[in-house]
């Protein structure tokens, strides 16, 4: 079972390996993961971190190199928290591969 915790929308950028930044806008969602505790309650386990970026100027398809080197990216959202991702759609949806730094 999974509880959504926290949103994060905003306007941030999208930092490729080469050190090049995109301006986006972002939508990220987090989840809390749960297993039964074999007592009828439940113990928390993981967390996901998933959601969709699209460029916030510009043409909305993303760089052709994405679909051969889909990260992990480095997300910097509007108060300078970074997520590293990997884009796993070429229109945008991401999965964060760790937590907040």
């Amino acid at each position: 079972m999974e509880k959504l915790i926290q949103t994060y929308s905003g306007e941030g950028k999208l930092i490729f390996a080469d050190n090049e930044a995109a301006a986006v806008n972002y939508s990220i969602a987090e989840f809390q993961n749960f297993v039964p505790d074999g007592m009828g309650g439940q113990l928390p386990t993981t967390q996901d971190r998933r959601g969709r970026v699209s460029h916030a100027e510009g043409h909305p398809d993303w760089h052709p190199i994405t679909s051969l080197h889909p990260g992990p990216l480095t997300l910097v959202l509007s108060d300078g928290r970074k997520l590293k991702v990997i884009l796993t759609t070429s229109q945008g949806s991401v999965q964060g591969t760790g937590d907040f730094f």
